[in-house]
This record gives C-alpha cells, structure tokens and sequence, in this order.
C-alpha cells in the first residue's frame, strides 16, 4: 500500500524483505549490528567479529556501494594518517530490525478476536476515518481532490501513479512498505481504500497485489459524471 522515495525505503522494500533478511542474517549483518552500537575501524572490527581484514575491507566496500555505511576520517592521537573510521549513513538506520509488524500483527488480531467481525470492522472504519482527516474544500474539482489525494498517500509512504481509461480510474504503486502484513492482513489494504474514497468522493476498490514475492498497490474507482 505504501512507499516512500528514500534509500532506506528503496533498498529495504523495493528490494523486499527476504533481501534485508538475508543481509541482516549473514556477515554484513554483524557488520551493521556492530556499526549500529558506535562507528568502528576495520581493526575494531576485526577484533569484534574475529573477521580478517580483508574480508572486513570487502564487506564494507559492498555496504558503502548500497549507501548503508560511509567513512569519515579521524585524526589520530599521534602523528600519521588519520584513522578510517566506518559508521552506518543516516538512512540505513531504519535497516535495523524492528518489532513494527510483529506488534502491529498481533494487536490486529487480538482487536478481530475481541471485537468480531462486526465491530473490528467498525475500528478499521475509524481508522480509514482518522486517516483521511477533513480533506479538501467542498467546492475542490475532481482533478484538486485527485492531487490532493495523491500528496496524502504519497505523506504516509504510498505513491501512486494515475491511469485512466475511459470512466474508470486507477491508482497503482510499484510496490508496498507494508509487505509483510497484506498477505496475512488484506483489510489493510481496505483501509486504504477507504482513505482514497473519502478525499475523492467516490467509490474505490481495492485491486491490490498482495503476492509474496512484491506486493503492490491497485485502487480503481469510477469517476463517471464527477466534476
């Protein structure tokens, strides 16, 4: 349902979660994890993961290609070189393991197991309500409603791109943020739905892709006889 234009965003979604957890469970992982506690040499490092140099040196070529550890220079105690010291970009920080889906999972679950059907329904409403806030003017054209509806999903991480053909309108993303949870959680995507109906006025559905390999967002709604 969502995306957003940075590179953490970039490599940790577009390139999909099985990438990041493959990253994070091999070498470079305890790479990052070292660099995420404080900015280290390569002999920190060494000393830290029991890694030679050399294989340090390549991990961290790699890391600083993909934008996820730069090197700044240090000036020594003595005289010399300045010391290489390794930290994580600003960017990368979103990289470490969060417990954001696993939460966020298990209190949708436990709100359709307290609630029922009827009234987990009634939360998610609320949600998509609070989501979609007052909108824009009523006198707004469609076209406004459009662009202002695109400026809100593309705030909470979902860019759309627009297709129409004939009355029937289209948004569609290249991807979803929330790509470990649609699967297991399809009203997500309702919600967003519901989002998208409120600012336009109109009926929307969800078509989203909700694969395993790359969800992406779908809405379709039709606009027949909007002004």
């Amino acid at each position: 349902m969502l995306t957003s234009g940075n590179l953490v965003h970039r490599v940790g979604i577009v390139a999909t979660n099985n990438w990041l957890k493959r990253l994070l469970a091999g070498t470079r992982g305890h790479i990052l994890d070292s660099l995420r506690r404080s900015p280290a040499t390569i002999s920190d490092l060494t000393d830290r993961l029991g890694l030679s140099a050399n294989a340090v040196r390549s991990h961290l070529a790699a890391l600083e290609r993909d934008g996820i550890v730069e090197l700044e220079a240090r000036q020594g105690q003595g005289v010399g070189k300045p010391a290489h010291v390794y930290r994580l970009t600003a960017e990368a920080q979103s990289l470490t393991p969060k417990a954001y889906d696993t939460m966020l999972s298990v209190v949708l679950d436990a709100a359709r197991e307290r609630s029922g059907a009827e009234g987990y329904a009634q939360i998610l409403t609320a949600v998509a309500d609070r989501l979609a806030g007052t909108g824009p003017a009523a006198s707004a054209t469609f076209e406004e409603r459009l662009a202002d509806t695109q400026a809100l999903l593309a705030g909470v991480g979902a860019h759309v791109d627009v297709e129409r053909a004939g009355d029937k309108l289209r948004l569609r993303g290249t991807d979803c943020p929330l790509a470990s949870m649609v699967a297991t959680h399809p009203e997500l995507c309702s919600v967003l739905a519901g989002v998208i109906a409120r600012r336009l006025g109109v009926a929307v559905n969800d078509c989203c892709d909700r694969s395993a390999t790359l969800p992406r967002c779908c809405f379709e709604a039709v606009v027949e006889a909007v002004a």
